[in-house]
């Protein structure tokens, strides 16, 4: 008996089940700003009530940086597309739409992410916060 149980134990510690083992969360810190589907928002070409992912728009989506570079888009973000993250403070979003990278504030606009709100008004009201962003599925 006393050997069965020793065995479980190398098992056990083999497969990487180490007692008390606690699994490291990814965060950033970044900058979240709302944003809607409203003109000052969107560029109409771009207003189709669609995210980029070609999801309908809707509360639970945050939209990431990409530039145009050689003709493709690029994503300019530390979080990717069809992430599953958590704003601190917010809730949990999708990451399933994109904004256009502006040349002038590459590092502010790297560090970004926008949260879809219903209204413009609620956008707007929102403004700019620095919030720590984890990464639910990595």
């Amino acid at each position: 008996m006393p050997r069965i149980i020793l065995i479980l134990i190398i098992i056990f510690l083999l497969t990487n089940h180490t007692i008390g083992q606690v699994k490291e969360e990814k965060f950033f810190y970044m900058t979240s700003t709302g944003y809607s589907n409203h003109p000052k928002c969107i560029a109409d070409k771009w207003r189709d009530g669609k995210t980029a992912l070609n999801t309908p728009i809707r509360e639970g989506v945050v939209a990431i940086n990409v530039d145009l570079i050689d003709g493709e888009w690029v994503v300019k973000s530390p979080l990717e597309l069809g992430q599953k993250i958590r704003i601190e403070g917010m809730g949990d979003y999708i990451c399933e739409d994109t904004g256009y990278f502006s040349d002038i504030n590459f590092k502010q606009d790297y560090w970004t992410v926008d949260i879809y709100m219903e209204s413009y008004e609620e956008a707007v009201e929102y403004g700019r916060q620095l919030r720590k962003v984890y990464v639910l599925n990595d």
